[in-house]
């Protein structure tokens, strides 16, 4: 059975295309010149950032195949992806792909495993993994198989005003006590403290909860916190997620007026005009932010963390589709890709989610991009990935809204915070599928 999902809080990746369009205005026109060889490779592809330079410049840049890769909305891809694959279409013969929905992908066996793609044809070169960053690969492996290739990898990242923490003598905190101390210590009238987005789906439930959520027990390297590998809830297993809330309604108070009713697009912009002091977030959500009024103002931390050095991970990918006619055709793509061209390109057209290894390894790249830094923090610190929740049922967002609107209840005060996790738990068990 395919399931639905909600599109009313889709707004990052909203925030995703706006962050886009402060970068560079790509032309939407994907066909470029024909390969000299006549073969085709169509590409289900999204219209954030990445998906605009595949749709361009890669596809340009590529001389096995003419690549079509039109970017559509990412709302029209994810209903366009269940309606082709359903179909068992062959329309596409590489799809894009988010980390928050690749279990849908993958239980439905809607991507070919790549080993299985080079053992009918022996030919073909093995592909360089090696060449991406391990923490990359999340989601593209599975029970130990391929089946795609990374090409971004988003992580929260914790952003604040170098100025405003040297005007006030304060230290970067590193743990949720000495963040609730900056953002009173912060907060004007005129700029808030921190910034929190209670009005978004995504934006509350893995930002400002997730984000202080994920410290707080330990976790394997492809746990969640939300959901063990039974798809049963464990959020609040040892009252963290009572506890998670808690650390929200203390920094409530230095939020901006009206956080009841903000989402990314709202924080990124707040955060870019000098509105607030400290902003947590998803890193893809601060594309671009060096291009504005605050550039080199800016310093990125790991997030602040309460007991356990973990970090969340998602980002999207490629995978070839299981009913393409050019299976063979699409690996050579793939392996392109893997050589690192591809990847260049991401790089040098306002690509900041990287995962070529030497991109993030090579100063001169970090010095261009500021929050690649946190990266640095986290070695710093110990800090060990998780997975982004809840991604592994294949109604993620049924899942998401449910947290989302129980945690909202115990913010805004409706309902105590242990009710609200208890009405969670209920929910959410009614939901998995």
């Amino acid at each position: 059975m395919i399931n639905g999902i909600n599109h009313r809080e889709m707004s990052r990746r909203t925030a995703l295309k706006a962050a886009a369009a402060l970068l560079a205005a790509y032309s939407l026109n994907s066909s470029g010149a024909r390969a000299a060889s006549g073969k085709t490779l169509n590409i289900l592809n999204m219209n954030l950032l990445f998906g605009e330079v595949l749709g361009n410049q890669i596809s340009k840049s590529y001389a096995d195949a003419e690549i079509s890769a039109n970017p559509v909305p990412q709302n029209e891809h994810y209903e366009k992806l269940l309606v082709e694959m359903s179909q068992g279409s062959s329309t596409y013969d590489l799809l894009t792909l988010d980390a928050l929905f690749i279990h849908q992908v993958l239980a439905n066996q809607w991507v070919k495993e790549v080993d299985d793609i080079k053992a009918d044809d022996p030919s073909l070169p093995p592909l360089k993994y090696e060449n991406v960053i391990p923490e990359s690969l999340k989601f593209v492996k599975h029970d130990g198989k391929y089946f795609g290739i990374p090409l971004t990898l988003s992580t929260p990242i914790f952003a604040y005003r170098k100025d405003l923490f040297e005007a006030k003598g304060l230290s970067v905190p590193t743990n949720w006590d000495d963040y609730r101390k900056c953002a009173e210590a912060l907060h004007t009238n005129e700029v808030a403290g921190n910034i929190l987005l209670l009005g978004g789906q995504d934006a509350h439930m893995s930002g400002d909860w997730a984000t202080r959520l994920m410290s707080m027990t330990k976790l394997g390297p492809d746990d969640d916190g939300v959901l063990d590998s039974a798809n049963k809830p464990v959020f609040n297993s040892e009252g963290q997620g009572v506890r998670a809330i808690e650390r929200i309604k203390e920094v409530l108070p230095f939020a901006p007026k009206g956080a009841e009713g903000l989402d990314y697009p709202d924080g990124i912009s707040l955060f870019s005009q000098g509105k607030a002091a400290m902003f947590i977030s998803w890193s893809d959500v601060f594309a671009g932010l060096e291009n504005g009024p605050l550039k080199g103002k800016i310093g990125y931390a790991a997030v602040p963390s309460e007991k356990y050095q973990q970090q969340m991970t998602g980002g999207f990918s490629m995978g070839i589709s299981a009913f393409s006619e050019n299976p063979g055709e699409a690996y050579k793509f793939l392996d392109w890709m893997l050589n690192g061209e591809g990847y260049k390109l991401l790089l040098e057209n306002g690509e900041t989610n990287l995962v070529f290894k030497s991109q993030l390894e090579d100063p001169a790249v970090r010095s261009k991009i500021p929050s690649l830094n946190v990266y640095e923090d986290f070695k710093k610190r110990g800090t060990t990935t998780i997975a982004l929740p809840p991604y592994r049922v294949p109604n993620s967002v049924e899942v998401q809204r449910v947290l989302y609107e129980e945690i909202l209840a115990a913010v805004l005060g409706r309902k105590t915070s242990e009710q609200a996790m208890k009405d969670a738990e209920f929910r959410a068990q009614g939901v998995i599928r």
